[in-house]
């Protein structure tokens, strides 16, 4: 019980974050030309980390236009006769499950791309 206790806070914690982001969400070399840094002298460990953390990048459950659909459908279910609103409000909280776990995917990928990205910089610095 501590357990999934422990995972819900994490979860939580994440699901609140700020969303403060240093970068712009671009693939390492693209991200790297937008600061003037050029791959050169860079530690090649770091540079195939930020690659790999960028390939890895959580897809959106809903992609473009799914919120839409999920309004759509809580929408439609309301004009069912007498269980409308009843359906409504279940398709709803049914729905939050997925677009918060979304959400928390994508900050925590996010936070770790972000640390990738500034091991190179760092890495960068040192060679100067």
């Amino acid at each position: 019980m501590s357990k999934l206790v422990n995972r819900w806070r994490i979860f939580w914690k994440d699901f609140n974050s700020k969303e403060d982001w240093k970068f712009p969400e671009l693939p390492p070399p693209q991200l790297m030309m937008s600061f003037g840094v050029h791959w050169v002298p860079v530690d090649r460990g770091e540079l195939l980390r930020a690659e790999w953390m960028w390939a890895r990048k959580p897809k959106s459950l809903l992609r473009e236009g799914g919120y839409a659909l999920l309004w759509f459908v809580a929408l439609v279910l309301l004009l069912v006769p007498h269980f409308g609103i009843l359906l409504t409000t279940a398709w709803s909280f049914a729905t939050l499950g997925p677009i918060a776990r979304d959400i928390v995917r994508s900050r925590r990928w996010r936070r770790d791309y972000e640390v990738s990205v500034i091991r190179i910089l760092r890495g960068k610095r040192n060679f100067k």
